[in-house]
């Protein structure tokens, strides 16, 4: 008896502020240098309502769409020149798509358009995003995973899985820009974030010392319990925007005094300036490295030119990371140096591919360090 032909439904946006359509599509076809994956997991970020409505042009979404970017899937069909991958493995996604003949230009499939001649016509490739049931996606950007280990033995379910996408926007800050060494000493601020929570995280997987700084005592505490491990190789600094006096806190908790290696900068998106910049750089060592990594669009008005070029300070930006990174971070998870399950205090929240905007509300009301909003269509 023959399968049934699987369903392919998907939600569409046609129009920035209007509801998205829900439409069925065939199935898409693998060809040479592709591969169809089943969509089981994708996450959402809290501003996931601005972009539908159009209010982050940064984006720059080429309209009619399906959004959001691939990350958790099974793989229903590759194309004729695939040697590895074959139907039904389980595989990580990587959202971000570069041109082959042009590393340089890039998009995030079904999330970032780019500007450049290049990147429109890469976009329409391979625009489709995640909310449909299957999406075509390039076969170099899918990562087999061990399903065995992952799913069997950690208990890890394509939910949580997806997690690895935000772990691989942090360790591209700490392990490919920082190349942060075992008992070397890394400065995060603020810390408490989506982003910036995981950076803490793989800083201490890879060996290295963490000042976490934040307002929020609270949260840094409840971080640190959380975290668990050697309290020693965990300190953090309530920040009180005088400038002398977290300086003085950030030096007196670096080993011995001495200062850092690094210092991480997730200033997001809206502040107007990197307000954690000037006091945490002062207490960097000569040849200490700064990695900005958050969103902000103001300057860096709080780092002193003059004492930068006489520290040999290097000056870092870094926006998600290459495979061999993300490789190496999976590693890390599947031996278990990084745990990002439930059991380890991970909060996900499942939505159905007709709960999509029920789901763009709850990521809006729930931004937090290792709190998920997933859709699994």
């Amino acid at each position: 008896m023959a399968s049934p032909t699987p369903t392919n439904f998907a939600m569409r946006l046609t129009a920035f502020g209007a509801p998205l359509t829900k439409v069925e599509l065939p199935v898409p076809e693998a060809s040479a240098g592709t591969v169809v994956v089943r969509n089981l997991a994708t996450s959402l970020t809290s501003y996931m309502h601005l972009i539908l409505d159009g209010k982050l042009p940064q984006h720059n979404l080429q309209l009619p769409v399906i959004p959001n970017p691939p990350c958790v899937g099974r793989i229903q069909a590759v194309g004729p020149d695939a040697v590895r991958l074959k139907p039904g493995d389980l595989v990580y996604i990587q959202p971000m798509v570069q041109a082959r003949d042009d590393p340089f230009t890039k998009i995030v499939q079904g999330h970032i358009c780019g500007t450049s001649d290049g990147a429109y016509r890469l976009w329409e490739e391979w625009k489709e995003g995640a909310f449909q049931q299957y999406t075509r996606v390039p076969l170099e950007n899918c990562i087999l995973l061990n399903e065995d280990r992952l799913c069997g033995e950690l208990g890890y379910s394509p939910a949580v899985l997806q997690s690895i996408a935000n772990y691989a926007i942090s360790a591209g800050a700490i392990i490919e820009a920082a190349k942060l060494k075992p008992a070397e000493t890394i400065i995060i601020g603020p810390s408490s974030g989506m982003f910036s929570g995981l950076a803490v995280e793989i800083a201490l997987a890879v060996g290295g010392n963490v000042i976490a700084l934040g307002r929020s005592e609270s949260k840094l505490a409840a971080m640190k319990q959380k975290i668990g491990g050697d309290p020693g190789r965990l300190k953090y600094v309530v920040m009180t925007g005088d400038n002398e006096a977290d300086y003085g806190a950030i030096m007196q908790a670096t080993p011995g005094g001495a200062g850092a290696e690094v210092y991480n900068d997730w200033t997001p998106e809206g502040n107007t300036g990197a307000f954690y910049l000037s006091a945490a750089s002062r207490t960097l060592k000569f040849n200490g490295r700064i990695v900005l990594s958050g969103g902000t669009t103001a300057g860096l008005g709080g780092l002193s030119y003059i004492s930068a070029v006489t520290r040999d300070l290097q000056i870092l930006g870094k926006w998600v990371c290459n495979r061999q990174t993300v490789e190496q971070l999976i590693g890390m998870v599947t031996c278990g140096l990084l745990r990002i399950g439930v059991e380890s205090g991970t909060i996900v929240k499942e939505f159905t591919l007709d709960q999509v905007m029920e789901a763009v509300e709850y990521a809006r009301e729930n931004v937090a360090w290792r709190h998920y909003t997933v859709v699994c269509p």
